[in-house]
């Protein structure tokens, strides 16, 4: 059984089977069809019949298992075995690599997930225990056919009687997988874990902020009606571009100018959420792919940790992180800062709370002539910069309040105001929650959010250690 070379890299479209045959519709250049069959495999250019009904219980676990998927490897055994074997292996951008293994004697075909243990049986066609007594139960790990003894006729065996005493030799134990190799294949199914819950955050990000466009349009047809609008509505019905009632949703505290106001600025929050998030997606996505296409390049026992395709996934997980993030640092080490530190202006360290809690350690470390801001009448980090008692420049300031903007439920927005007072003004009620606490003596700055100056801040955070 051989395929062709340019099969790799192929993707899969479509898959169809039945209880004999699997046709898998390929693109690599050109569509084409991989026909499987236990004990058979051939790539054609026409889709080839399915002999008997549709399996569809088994198509469709192919479909769930190998669509959408790329073709990243194709081993074939010799052909001077008997029991040759092919093997495809499919890469996922969501979970481990799949395989579709066929073998010629016994006739089967398997179906098995490659995972850091090996190769787990999904399915098996035809059903039931091959005849050399394996176990290819599903969740049972698949286990190649022994090697096959050489063939022998009578006159070569009556020759070689004459001259030797003729012997059983088992067949070699399977060889264990090399340490490089299992440590490698362990990383990989990290970083693509890494990857899988950065698309997951990065994708809930953006559904928490809505459609910006659908936002902004809501906001212009909603100035047709502000004569309709007062103070208490909880909807109103409007009519949408397609000519269709629409049903917006407004806040009842707020009046007819407030409520269009909130569309507009949820739009503009929708917008800067799609504009940061948008090349992080892409990006993991991009790298999610080479590494599930790594994962399934070192699938195989037989890989050469010496070789290019080793060096290759090696660098790719090499390069996953330059260094322990403060964080993860702080989890292997038994401690937990917490507080991030920014360098702004004048090169001064100001310190930002990551959490509710870890916002009234920050008050409690800092001292009484600490200035500390933080966005108004929204939720996020406390900011505090260390001062003597003397003013603080202006620079130093701005830059603090870009922070605690950044930091807070207003990101995204273009204005923000930011409360700001001494540490020494700041009193913790009694029973009061995480992060709360009453402010005396405030000032009010009403910032203009500069997009470039947040980024430009957010670059300067410090790596520490400990509180």
């Amino acid at each position: 059984m051989r395929l062709p070379d340019d099969l790799v890299p192929a993707k899969v479209q479509k898959v169809s089977a039945s209880a004999d045959d699997v046709v898998v519709e390929v693109f690599a250049g050109t569509k084409r069809f991989v026909a499987i069959g236990p004990g058979r495999v051939a790539v054609v250019a026409e889709k080839p019949a399915l002999g008997g009904e549709i399996d569809q219980t088994f198509q469709g676990l192919l479909r769930k298992e190998l669509v959408p998927g790329i073709i990243t490897a194709v081993q074939e055994a010799d052909d001077e075995r008997d029991n040759d074997v092919v093997s495809l292996t499919v890469a996922r951008q969501a979970g481990p690599p799949r395989q579709l293994i066929i073998e010629r004697e016994p006739p089967m075909l398997f179906v098995v997930a490659v995972t850091d243990e090996g190769r787990r049986i999904l399915a098996t066609v035809p059903r039931g225990k091959p005849a050399d007594g394996r176990d290819t139960r599903r969740g049972r790990l698949y286990e190649p056919p022994a090697a096959p003894r050489r063939r022998v006729t009578a006159a070569s065996a009556t020759a070689t009687a004459a001259t030797t005493t003729t012997t059983t030799t088992p067949a070699p134990a399977m060889s264990t997988v090399p340490p490089e190799l299992q440590s490698l294949r362990q990383r990989l199914k990290a970083e693509a874990d890494r990857l899988k819950r950065l698309q997951k955050r990065l994708a809930g990000d953006l559904t928490k902020h809505g459609d910006a466009t659908a936002l902004a349009l809501h906001g212009e047809l909603l100035k047709g009606h502000m004569g309709q609008l007062h103070r208490g509505m909880e909807t109103i019905d409007v009519v949408g571009t397609d000519g269709e009632t629409l049903t917006l949703k407004l806040d009842p505290r707020l009046d007819a100018k407030g409520n269009l106001e909130r569309f507009f600025k949820a739009a503009r929050k929708a917008r800067a959420a799609r504009e940061h998030a948008g090349p992080k997606i892409d990006e993991t996505d991009a790298r999610l792919a080479l590494v599930n296409a790594a994962r399934a390049a070192v699938a195989g026992a037989d890989v050469d940790i010496g070789g290019d395709v080793f060096a290759r996934a090696r660098a790719l997980v090499d390069d996953a992180r330059a260094g322990p993030s403060p964080r993860r640092r702080a989890a292997t080490t038994g401690t937990r800062q917490a507080w991030r530190v920014f360098v702004v202006a004048g090169g001064v360290a100001v310190r930002v709370g990551r959490g509710a809690k870890d916002n009234d350690a920050l008050v409690k470390s800092a001292r009484g002539n600490d200035l500390w801001m933080h966005a108004r009448d929204r939720s996020g980090a406390h900011v505090v910069i260390p001062s003597s008692g003397a003013v603080v420049p202006d620079d130093v300031v701005l830059d603090a309040a870009h922070l605690a903007a950044w930091f807070s439920g207003a990101r995204g927005e273009s204005h923000v105001d930011i409360q700001q007072t001494r540490v020494k003004h700041l009193r913790k009620p009694g029973s009061g929650a995480p992060g709360l606490f009453l402010v005396a003596k405030e000032t009010v700055m009403h910032l203009r959010v500069d997009a470039d100056r947040v980024q430009r801040l957010l670059a300067t955070e410090q790596s520490i250690d400990g509180p």
